[in-house]
Order: structure tokens, then sequence, then C-alpha cells
């Protein structure tokens, strides 16, 4: 008796059913309950400092690359 267990593609796909069948404060709770759980990890993490450094480096860059952009592009 084989078992089939679904592919991934299957998974996701009733993840997003069951996220939308929500209401929209349920979907906001579901993504704030997201949210905390990343803080926590973030917190409980022994890279924390590497990560806060990095995630400060990839937001400075981002703001140099739009003002090089609007620089090409004369505004």
């Amino acid at each position: 008796m084989p078992v089939k267990f679904p592919t991934e593609t299957e998974v996701i796909l009733e993840d997003v059913a069951r996220f939308r069948a929500l209401s929209p404060s349920e979907r906001f709770e579901v993504l704030r309950g997201m949210l905390r759980m990343g803080d926590r990890i973030r917190r409980m993490s022994p890279k924390t400092a590497w990560a806060q450094q990095y995630a400060l480096e990839q937001e400075l860059l981002a703001q140099q690359n739009i003002k090089e952009f609007f620089k090409r592009h004369g505004y």
C-alpha cells in the first residue's frame, strides 16, 4: 500500500486557500503572528548583531541605488 505525500505545490496551494478563506482581521492576526515569531527568532539568534548590520548596509545600498537612478534620469 503506497503512501502518497503531497507535493510542495499542493501544500502551498492548500495554505493559500486557507489564508484566503480568513476574514481580513484573521489575516492580519496571522501576519502579525508571523512578524512576532520572526522578531523572536531574530532576538534569540547568535548572529543578531551581524543581521542588524547587514540589514542596515542593504538599506543604505538601496537608498544609494535609488538616488543614482533619479540622478541618471534627471530628477
